[in-house]
């Protein structure tokens, strides 16, 4: 049995391997308030610290058009580390524990992400979310795009515009109508659960400075579908922030247009990496990716997202 306790002071959260002075960002989480001391867990045995792990909470929308549609508030794990004993069933219990202990002042779900690019024991972290119960929401595949001084070739038959070029009202009524049929299992689960206009609201809030870059691509007959380049937080990297083809449209390969098109505009941007990842479900855009020069083995991100209730 383990005895679960909040702590008072950052350094009470240090693994044995830690350096107090690097949790720094533990800080941070608390003075911005997505974490506070009271949802920072260490487990004891016989008196010595064994586990640690840590909650981070969040609005889950920021757009006012969603307040009431969606949990107002996102639960996640963070710091999630044992050095005692079987680390899961460690963990596994401290997590329990202090999600018990918190009641009703922190939402009922609880997301584990787990990244191998990121995390150092990403199979202690999915072995936990089994442990834990939680099923799997998500798995997006990473692909990355590396310049290699070639040049990409523009589409000769769509035309292009940017966020900046066109405003935001008549982007927005393009990407609002992009996600209907997503095989995105994440986007499909918040568009099903909102209007198409507020969730093009709430998405378009991640343009801000990358309104160049923002992409709306179009036809003789009309708008075609949209690609969006943001920067990544890595020097010289950008991410595909969102790409997709409007119903109407799909099937006449518009993907590979837009690939090269958003390729284009970070490479002119000065971005050498496009670092982005795609559900693992997405087959045909797993393919466009490909064809596109974005390769999976180029990179090792890959992400698994459980999401569920802590028991």
């Amino acid at each position: 049995m383990l005895d679960i306790r909040s702590v008072e002071r950052v350094e009470d959260f240090a693994a044995p391997d830690d350096d107090p002075d690097d949790l720094g960002w533990v800080k941070e989480m608390w003075e911005d308030g997505s974490s506070r001391p009271e949802w920072t867990f260490v487990a004891t045995a016989a008196g010595a610290t064994v586990g640690r792990a840590g909650f981070v909470v969040t609005p889950s929308v920021t757009n006012p058009a969603w307040v009431g549609l969606l949990p107002p508030l996102e639960m996640t794990l963070f710091g999630a580390t044992a050095w005692a004993g079987d680390p899961v069933v460690v963990l596994a219990e401290l997590v329990r524990a202090a999600r018990r202990s918190l009641g009703d002042t922190v939402p009922k779900i609880l997301e584990i992400r787990t990244n191998p690019a990121i995390h150092q024991r990403p199979d202690e972290r999915l072995a936990l979310a089994a442990a834990l119960d939680l099923p799997l929401f998500q798995e997006k595949e990473g692909v990355l795009w590396e310049d290699r001084g070639e040049s990409v070739e523009a589409s000769r038959r769509l035309r292009f515009c940017s966020l900046a070029d066109i405003g935001p009202h008549t982007y927005a009524e393009v990407f609002a109508r992009i996600p209907e049929g997503t095989l995105d299992r994440n986007d499909r689960w918040y568009y099903e659960r909102v209007r198409p206009g507020h969730w093009a609201a709430q998405m378009m809030e991640y343009a801000d400075g990358a309104e160049e870059t923002w992409l709306i691509a179009a036809s003789a007959e009309g708008a075609v579908g949209m690609v969006a380049i943001s920067p990544f937080d890595e020097p010289g990297t950008a991410t595909i922030a969102y790409i997709g083809v409007l119903p109407e449209n799909r099937g006449n390969g518009y993907v590979d247009d837009l690939l090269a098109a958003g390729t284009d505009a970070a490479q002119r941007a000065g971005f050498t990496r496009i670092l982005s990842d795609v559900d693992t479900q997405n087959h045909p855009m797993l393919a466009a990716m490909e064809r596109a020069g974005h390769h999976a083995s180029a990179t090792p991100w890959h992400v698994w997202s459980h999401r569920g209730e802590v028991n």
